[in-house]
């Protein structure tokens, strides 16, 4: 990784004067995002340089207490008091495993001059892990292996990047060690900005406009789509989730996506934020949580293992429904990108559920609620509906101006689907006159709906075929395969 590097007992290195340090990834900051991209990149394989800019107090940081703005959360279904990280709705895999012991040890920051590996004595041995042996034990093997470069008296002084046809390529950090005030500079396919004030953009930046991002969050987006809305904007590129209260909510708190286009710099590659995404100033203390810092390192340490291996985000990126597949790879990790309150990770349908709401196939009932309700029994208007959002290979054949059915009625909300779904055959009526679009859809019924639309190599049906109502955890379970073969070529 480098042509000259003294390597310390504690498992830390430093660069000598003026040398230059090759890796593949580098992450900039001491924010809890830094050591969770950090930690995602390694175990999705990838190799890291991890400057820390400063010690690290992670443990300290993540049991800071939550703004009292954010203290205090409320269901959407239920309407009483509840904390929102009693519950698996917005936490991914890692973060339910970390919080799962609330009681956090007296922190002290990484790394100790001592060998990550080094043995505990027996008298002093705790019964069990604290979190801040967790967080270094979780990072340990990869220091051992040198995986992991850690160097943690960097500063960033500045950023080198070339320019082509106006798009910037960023291609080392400069940084001054604290201890000596020397200077060296590390060299990285891609380097994300995990600083707390986005220091690496800023030094970037020639103007104020080009410290801008593909995407700026808003209060706006807080708010959500519509009226009342439990959840605020989500973007087809959202990569994260977390919460924040909007001005218009009152007491009501509601997560809210984050895309990948507001960790991008605007015309510039090699680069993205972390620490903190491209937002109005009155947003910055929501990603100040130590929960939000943790979700947005973590999606984008996977990110960048990945766009390392495809030759940048951009290569990576570039292929048709790209932004699907990727979220699919996180919510195969763990991570939710859509919130929902009644589907948890350990959910045998989380991923189908999951990515077929993302796709805009079946998502909630109410928008007003943040409940998928898995067990409800699906209906031939909502089958109707599902189809008509199916990503299609072709054209929908065009609704006819008026409804042929008596039973559906020119303002009912799923008429122009069901209009569709009978026109192109996928669905039949029950009379000529008569749709029935309340009537529930039995498993059997189902099957025989969706199987002439499955890869020509899946003939297995997701459920066992019966005269029993079908649900929605069913409908998306069964929607998966077809999603998932039209949006993965």
């Amino acid at each position: 990784m480098a042509s000259r590097l003294a390597v310390v007992r504690s498992g830390t290195l430093c660069p000598a004067p003026r040398e230059t340090v090759f890796c593949k990834t580098l992450v900039v900051g001491n924010t809890v995002a830094a050591y969770t991209a950090t930690l995602a990149i390694l175990q999705a394989g990838g190799q890291v340089c991890w400057a820390q800019t400063g010690s690290l107090n992670l443990a300290a940081a993540l049991n800071q207490p939550t703004s009292a703005h954010l203290a205090t959360r409320f269901s959407w279904r239920l309407g009483r008091r509840v904390s929102p990280w009693a519950t698996a709705t917005v936490m991914s895999q890692s973060q339910q495993s970390y919080w799962a012991n609330r009681q956090l040890a007296t922190p002290a920051s990484l790394p100790r001059p001592r060998s990550p590996d080094a043995a505990v004595s027996p008298a002093t041995a705790p019964t069990s892990p604290s979190k801040e042996t967790q967080l270094r034990q979780a990072i340990a093997p990869y220091l051992k292996s040198q995986q992991l470069i850690l160097i943690p008296q960097g500063e960033p002084v500045q950023v080198l990047y070339s320019t082509q046809r106006g798009q910037r390529r960023v291609h080392q950090v400069v940084f001054r060690d604290a201890s000596t005030g020397q200077q060296f500079q590390i060299h990285a396919r891609l380097t994300l900005d995990a600083t707390g004030e986005a220091t690496l953009q800023q030094q970037l930046a020639e103007s104020a406009e080009s410290a801008a991002t593909e995407l700026t969050l808003t209060a706006d987006h807080l708010a959500g789509d519509r009226r009342g809305a439990a959840r605020g904007t989500f973007f087809t590129d959202a990569i994260a989730i977390v919460m924040a209260q909007s001005d218009t909510s009152g007491p009501r708190v509601r997560p809210f996506s984050v895309p990948l286009r507001a960790l991008q710099p605007t015309q510039t590659s090699g680069l993205l934020r972390v620490g903190l995404p491209g937002c109005d100033p009155a947003l910055r203390p929501i990603f100040e949580q130590p929960r939000a810092q943790w979700a947005l390192g973590e999606a984008v340490g996977h990110i960048a293992a990945r766009a390392v291996l495809a030759g940048g985000l951009s290569a990576l990126m570039a292929p048709p429904h790209a932004a699907w597949q990727l979220q699919q790879r996180l919510v195969q990790q763990g991570i939710p990108i859509f919130a929902f309150d009644d589907v948890p990770l350990d959910d045998p349908d989380f991923e189908a559920i999951q990515m077929v709401a993302i796709a805009n196939v079946v998502r909630t009932m109410r928008h007003r609620d943040l409940s998928f309700r898995p067990a409800t029994p699906i209906t031939k208007a909502v089958l109707a509906s599902a189809l008509a959002r199916l990503p299609r290979p072709q054209a929908l054949p065009a609704a006819e101006a008026k409804s042929p059915y008596t039973d559906v009625t020119a303002n009912h909300w799923a008429a122009t689907a069901i209009q569709q779904a009978t026109a192109g055959q996928a669905m039949s009526s029950e009379t000529a006159a008569n749709f029935a679009p309340s009537k529930v859809v039995s498993k059997q019924q189902l099957w025989q709906v969706l199987q002439p639309l499955y890869p020509i190599d899946t003939v297995t049906p997701p459920f066992v075929v019966d005269d029993e109502p079908a649900r929605r955890r069913h409908l998306s379970r069964s929607l998966y395969p077809i999603v998932r073969s039209r949006l993965s070529s």
